[in-house]
């Protein structure tokens, strides 16, 4: 979102905007609804309206699901399915995100810029893109993730996922922080008892959802210890519909932090 607004601020070319939507089942998302939402309703009409360029939404034909249950037919574990996704190797990433993108821009033809979302002081991340057809305006701008933040929020188009996490991402992400399990387990219970059925799956490779959990024992652990949330959670809360609000928090003994 930043990098799209710093090329309306500084009259940097900007012909389309292409948003992959990793998806968990054929019917069922892999973003967390609130950003999903925020994608569909304000970015995509901003992107149009406002910008005045192209927005493209693609599917991937795979899901996390597919993954998931897919079977190994070589190395150690053959005749066993996948499980859940590997930390810092992500089969989804590679296997359900990229494809449809690069496929995409196969469509475009050679002469194309893409424009990458890295900050100006990820260093390492940045050297990847010398000799590439890649550049971050977060760089040339100098902006790091505080900055492109404060970027957002002067617009009003800031995701609202941030309010719970630091970095968003897939639901089923293995990076995935407990704040953000708590926002599931509280606001989207049905989408955390699909993890934790899938724990229950026999013969597979990965077990757990996180580096160090299964989903059974990150349930145990914040039930027992109940969900921490941030006043700024605690506050976005009250605003939601009374649906949102009440019983289900003191089930996990909500707690501010």
């Amino acid at each position: 979102m930043a990098t799209i607004l710093l090329a309306l601020e500084h009259g940097e070319p900007l012909d389309e905007v292409v948003y992959c939507e990793v998806m968990f089942s054929p019917e069922i998302s892999g973003e967390v609804p609130e950003h999903r939402e925020f994608v569909v309703d304000r970015l995509k009409p901003f992107v149009e309206k406002v910008v005045g360029c192209k927005f493209t939404h693609l599917v991937p034909k795979k899901t996390y699901l597919y993954m998931f249950h897919h079977m190994r037919k070589k190395g150690l574990n053959i005749g066993k399915k996948c499980g859940f996704a590997f930390p810092a190797r992500c089969d989804i990433n590679r296997s359900c995100k990229m494809p449809p993108i690069r496929a995409h821009l196969k469509t475009l033809g050679e002469d194309v810029t893409q424009y990458i979302g890295i900050e100006f002081d990820e260093t390492d991340r940045l050297m990847r893109l010398e000799g590439t057809n890649k550049v971050s305006l977060l760089e040339k701008y100098r902006l790091n993730s505080a900055d492109a933040r404060q970027l957002c929020e002067q617009y009003g188009l800031l995701s609202p996922s941030y309010i719970w996490c630091r970095r968003n991402g897939c639901w089923f992400c293995p990076n995935i922080k407990d704040r953000e399990i708590g926002h599931l387990m509280i606001d989207h219970p049905h989408l955390w008892q699909a993890l934790l059925d899938l724990g229950k799956t026999p013969n597979i490779v990965r077990t757990r959802l996180t580096y160090d959990e299964t989903p059974s024992e990150i349930d145990a652990r914040l039930r027992l210890n109940g969900v921490k949330m941030s006043l700024e959670e605690i506050m976005w809360r009250d605003r939601l519909p009374a649906r949102h609000a009440g019983g289900q928090l003191d089930m996990f003994g909500g707690e501010a932090i």
